[in-house]
């Protein structure tokens, strides 16, 4: 069974924000992927390159400090995290790892 879509509406928590951002990146990299033609490697490139763009844009809207969500870049503390989530999200799971498994019911 395929899990539910999270509409923007249903954002109510990380655990959902990252389920919402984990179905629109998918659903991007599919779309690109089968109208370009680029093989698979390329379009996750060009998806890095894309994140690694926003920050530099987030980053550098928040330098002054101006913004009231208090966060100050740390450019380098900031890409070392970025690139220690893309390789912990990467890296393949064990069968037997809980977290990797479908629930099937509710106790």
């Amino acid at each position: 069974m395929l899990p539910q879509p999270v509409k923007v509406s249903d954002i109510t928590d990380e655990n959902s924000a990252q389920t919402y951002l984990n179905q629109a990146v998918m659903t991007t990299f599919c779309r690109v992927l089968d109208s370009s033609r680029l093989p698979p490697d390329v379009v996750m490139k060009m998806l890095a390159s894309a994140l690694g763009q926003t920050y530099r844009e987030v980053a550098t809207a928040h330098q002054d400090g101006l913004c009231p969500c208090g966060w100050r870049p740390q450019p380098g503390a900031d890409v070392e995290g970025l690139r220690t989530s893309l390789e912990e999200a990467a890296a393949p799971r064990r069968r037997d790892d809980l977290l990797s498994m479908t629930a099937v019911g509710r106790a």
